[in-house]
């Protein structure tokens, strides 16, 4: 390496683009973007300083380029940090003796996350979730601040009401039992656990020969029931006029309330995409 009329320094860190270079406890640190290469002095052949590069080229069986370069326009800096490299390095003797190298990357954000989110309960994490994506917009987008945050508050209630009506009406049954369901021959016999007179479970073998009792939210006009084939508990009871009557009678105690609680936001969403339409 070309000689320098600076005395040799300590500590150096030469910085290029992405590249940080340094020597640390006998070793050469060569972090380029979220990796770090760590070189042994005993990997490295030779040193090679010019006007506004550094150049190290490494034996060929460290299994890594041979030829590590960084740029800088400072001449004795790079230098000096040449100096510290030549110190550490030594003949090691035969290939097999010299130290690996070793490889560290960091994650792109190392970022925490907070302990409710990483922890808590499935409905605390969606609750913090609605709190922090969903209150900025709803202010500072250019819809009215006072309707955002009206409908972002309403919104969950809205929500929670119309998913409560979906479960007392079994939309979600019928939907599964419609696209998978397996109609059987059923026997329907009074609920002996039960003290009112209209309770019924229902008692079947599925299409492996397993039994399967059962307790269908309403008795069937037919002598058949349809299972999930997935989980045969799940049972629906073939019905006319009752099951529409459930629905109803659910829908007029919380999906009005859901709907008529999810309409500010549906009036903040239809204002916020007006313009663009």
């Amino acid at each position: 390496m070309g000689e320098s009329n600076t005395a040799p320094a300590k500590g150096v860190v030469l910085a290029g683009g992405r590249t940080r270079v340094r020597v640390e406890q006998g070793a050469l640190h060569w972090r380029r973007g979220r990796t770090t290469v760590v070189v042994p002095g005993m990997r490295i052949r030779r040193v090679e300083a010019t006007e506004k590069s550094l150049t190290v080229l490494l034996f060929e069986d460290t299994q890594a380029d041979t030829a590590m370069t960084v740029r800088h326009r400072d001449r004795d800096r790079a230098a000096g940090l040449g100096t510290e490299i030549e110190a550490i390095m030594s003949d090691a003797g035969p290939s097999l003796n010299r130290p690996p190298l070793q490889r560290h990357s960091v994650r792109p954000w190392p970022l925490r996350m907070p302990a409710g989110l990483r922890d808590g309960s499935p409905w605390r994490r969606r609750a913090l979730w609605y709190v922090v994506l969903g209150l900025p917009p709803a202010v500072w987008l250019p819809a009215g601040p006072f309707l955002g945050v009206f409908a972002w508050l309403l919104l969950p209630a809205g929500v929670a009401l119309l998913r409560l009506w979906v479960i007392m009406a079994e939309l979600d049954t019928w939907w599964v039992m419609w696209r998978r369901g397996i109609t059987v021959h059923a026997s329907y016999e009074a609920d002996p656990g039960s003290e009112g007179t209209h309770d019924c479970v229902v008692r079947f073998r599925t299409l492996e020969g397993q039994e399967v009792t059962a307790r269908p939210a309403l008795r069937g006009r037919r002598d058949e029931v349809r299972y999930d084939p997935q989980d045969p508990s799940r049972v629906l009871a073939p019905t006319r006029v009752a099951w529409l009557g459930v629905a109803l009678a659910a829908f007029s105690l919380t999906g009005l309330w859901g709907i008529a609680l999810s309409i500010p936001a549906f009036v903040w969403l239809a204002e916020l995409l007006g313009p663009a339409f």
